[in-house]
């Protein structure tokens, strides 16, 4: 599954509405707003923010996540010969 980066954007949006918004949101994720501002700007969130995303908030870490890690972790797994 991918997702686009405006859809990972409006993930990390719904995220921080539900943390009471983005000072309250960093706060509880233990990080300063002005790396939340870094997450939205880039897209994704680091892999084990993304993981604490969805156990608080409900949101699917790989609508969270760098989309080519996705791939790498939900794609076909390698033939070994």
């Amino acid at each position: 599954m991918s997702s686009t980066k405006e859809e990972r954007i409006a993930a990390l949006d719904l995220a921080i509405e539900r943390g009471g918004g983005i000072v309250k949101f960093a706060k509880a994720m233990g990080t300063s707003h002005q790396a939340i501002y870094g997450w939205r700007r880039r897209g994704w969130v680091p892999p084990e923010r993304a993981v604490a995303l969805e156990a608080i908030f409900g949101i699917d870490r790989n609508y969270l996540l760098n989309p080519d890690l996705v791939r790498v972790l939900t794609g076909p797994a390698p033939s070994v010969k």
